[in-house]
């Protein structure tokens, strides 16, 4: 039996007003409350009602009531502490519950059935339908789950596995959704350098894409300036085809070329001066090289340079000569 002032204290809170008043206000949902909340209590002596404000995670806050205590789970084990909060929308929306540690045992890390603030996640939360789900069943899937990975630390000797025959639909779930998270753990490690090792792969994959992009891009241009370049020696050769049709000459081929000749003695002879004076500079240029380098004396080197240079002389004088008196001045 539920204890005269739980009772008390659920029907006074349902029908508190003004600043107490409970964020629930539809009057048949109430009466559902109080239904659940008794049963609950009937069924886990070990819980109290309270009422607080509770904030949502999108910071909503509402006056809510709320089921505070241990459940017990067996007499080898230790009892959980756990809130059971009755959220605005009740029993249309699951309750939500978190799980405390005491002063003598903590919480777990990774645990399969909460987080790390401590607020369950579990099947039954997560396929809560009204009318078949209510506060009791939800206690009694919380002991059932618990006693599958208890949330605190303590030494135990593990219980024998149970058989799978007489386990119900629901329990089968739990420890299959135990078993899963285990694995999971396990496996993560595993994944995460997988997916690290994948991740410097792409970023690999992306740079090289970048550098074939900027070749690309270079290749296009390069097209583009050599088509540019086509379109214009083609309108080059166009201008100097219509130029040649309308002064009627034609292209003459490669037989067809006469290369230039002296047209007599004098302008011959010009021309080899002309040659000859050229040469001579060029070997004055390697004597003085050959002095530089330390190859040839001074002596033979001025010597050869005035004789050279006189050389020079006579065939820069002859070539002067004929261009006057053919009339050229040439520099």
């Amino acid at each position: 039996m539920v204890s005269s002032s739980s009772a008390r204290f659920v029907d006074a809170a349902l029908r508190a007003t003004g600043e107490r008043a409970l964020s629930y206000t539809n009057h048949n949902l109430k009466r559902v409350i109080r239904k659940h909340l008794l049963a609950l209590l009937d069924d886990f002596p070990t819980l109290s009602p309270r009422s607080d404000t509770f904030t949502d995670d999108d910071g909503t806050a509402s006056h809510l009531l709320q089921a505070h205590g241990f459940l017990p789970l067996s007499s080898s084990i230790p009892h959980v502490l756990v809130t059971i909060w009755l959220h605005r929308c009740y029993p249309y929306h699951a309750p939500v519950v978190y799980v405390f540690p005491t002063n003598a045992h903590l919480l777990l890390p990774d645990h399969p059935f909460f987080g790390p603030s401590g607020a369950v996640a579990s099947p039954y939360l997560h396929r809560w339908r009204y009318p078949s789900s209510n506060l009791s069943h939800l206690a009694r899937n919380l002991v059932n789950i618990f006693g599958l990975c208890h949330p605190y630390h303590f030494d135990m000797t593990p219980p024998p596995a149970a058989d799978a025959s007489l386990a119900s639909n629901r329990e089968a779930i739990d420890r299959l959704y135990a078993r899963l998270h285990r694995d999971a753990k396990q496996f993560q490690p595993r994944i995460e350098v997988e997916i690290e090792r994948f991740g410097s792969a792409q970023l690999a994959l992306r740079d090289r894409a970048k550098t074939i992009e900027s070749g690309l891009r270079d290749l296009e241009g390069e097209r583009l300036s050599l088509e540019k370049c086509l379109e214009e020696k083609a309108k080059d050769a166009n201008v100097l085809s219509a130029w040649l049709q309308e002064h009627g000459g034609k292209p003459q081929s490669p037989g067809e070329m006469v290369a230039l000749e002296a047209v007599d003695e004098r302008e011959r002879s010009m021309v080899e001066s002309a040659a000859a004076a050229g040469a001579i500079d060029d070997a004055v240029c390697v004597l003085d090289e050959a002095l530089a380098a330390g190859v040839l004396d001074f002596g033979p080197y001025i010597k050869q340079v005035r004789c050279l240079a006189r050389e020079q002389f006579f065939h820069k004088a002859l070539v002067r000569k004929i261009q006057q008196t053919s009339g050229d001045f040439l520099p």
